[in-house]
């Protein structure tokens, strides 16, 4: 793995700009970004990306915050309420189908 320290767009500035402890490396064998978070003595992988080095990375990095983790369970359930409630309706609507009055 190699770490980025600066690119073209200052992509990695601005993901530091987010955490100074965040580093970017580039994973040759698996083809794709890792993004670390340094906790004292030891760092983590937070993420990684296997598309191009841009915005949307930055973004991927705000979204996946620790400090936005109740945001984000919150949706989550939210997305598998909506989920069940479209499986209960097609389950109701094809028992309906074969009921016969």
């Amino acid at each position: 793995m190699t770490e980025i320290k600066e690119d073209v767009l200052d992509i990695v500035q601005r993901i530091k700009g987010i955490d100074s402890g965040y580093k970017v490396y580039r994973n040759h064998k698996k083809h794709r970004f890792e993004v670390y978070k340094t906790y004292g003595m030891s760092e983590k992988l937070e993420l990684t990306w296997d598309g191009a080095l841009d915005e949307r990375l930055v973004r991927k990095v705000q979204r996946t915050r620790k400090q936005n983790i109740d945001k984000i369970i919150k949706q989550i359930e939210k997305e598998n309420e909506n989920l069940q409630k479209q499986k209960n309706d097609e389950l109701f609507n094809e028992i309906m189908q074969n009921v016969k009055i």
